[in-house]
């Protein structure tokens, strides 16, 4: 399959390129930072391209668009970019300003939604297009969620009507929302430290999802640390 990722440079996107990439998929990683992309290039290896793209760039998503319908047909696009609250305001909604949540909203909610309206011509050329969208549990959750979790609360419903929209394309939507899970910037506190999921669950879980029959879809997953949420 020809896969985009957008936020394939870090964190849960980069684990989902990796395992995908493994398995003989070819693989475009989109990012807004060059240096990371060719870090997570080098260190995935073979059946990975890169696209340096900040998603809020709308000539950049543009050119993006046009190298995407200049070098081949997308089979699925995974929505994993995102922008992340400040540390000190992250589980307030008095507290955060509210030109951070706008921010946010522009980046989870608003981009995400142009992405897929430039990319959807391309993917409904492919003979299985699917969209898959790493939202949050931060979104399902009714307290602590913060501006962030408002974003990806406004993401899980964006998601769940473009799934209704675009059954009759035949395009498959699915919805997965992580827990708290180590990444590059939140790191295991000592080598026995389990307590939150690995990036690469994702990748497994996108993995199984992609070789489901044409006409399974998987709607929505939220996959939370055995132990429960930790906020």
């Amino acid at each position: 399959m020809n896969i985009i990722i957008a936020g394939g440079s870090r964190g849960i996107g980069k684990a989902i390129a990796g395992v995908l990439a493994e398995n003989g998929n070819k693989v475009l990683i989109t990012g807004r930072n060059i240096e990371s992309l060719i870090n997570a290039q080098k260190e995935i290896g073979s059946n990975i391209s890169i696209f340096d793209a900040d998603i809020n760039d709308v000539k950049r998503v543009d050119e993006l668009a046009n190298f995407v319908g200049n070098t081949f047909v997308p089979d699925v696009l995974i929505l994993s970019a995102a922008q992340f609250p400040k540390p000190e305001t992250a589980r307030s909604v008095v507290d955060a300003d509210a030109e951070e949540l706008s921010g946010i909203i522009n980046t989870n909610v608003v981009s995400n939604y142009r992405l897929v309206k430039k990319l959807l011509p391309y993917l409904k050329k492919s003979q299985n297009p699917r969209i898959i969208v790493i939202g949050s549990t931060a979104g399902v959750r009714t307290d602590n969620g913060g501006v962030y979790g408002i974003s990806k609360a406004a993401l899980i419903n964006y998601v769940y009507n473009l799934r209704a929209e675009l059954k009759k394309e035949n395009i498959g939507v699915s919805l997965i929302n992580p827990g708290a899970t180590f990444t590059e910037t939140r790191k295991k506190k000592s080598p026995e430290d389990d307590s939150l999921l690995e990036s690469k669950d994702f990748g497994i879980l996108v993995n199984a999802l992609l070789n489901m029959s044409h006409q399974a879809v998987l709607e929505r997953v939220d996959i939370r640390p055995l132990a429960g949420d930790t906020y």
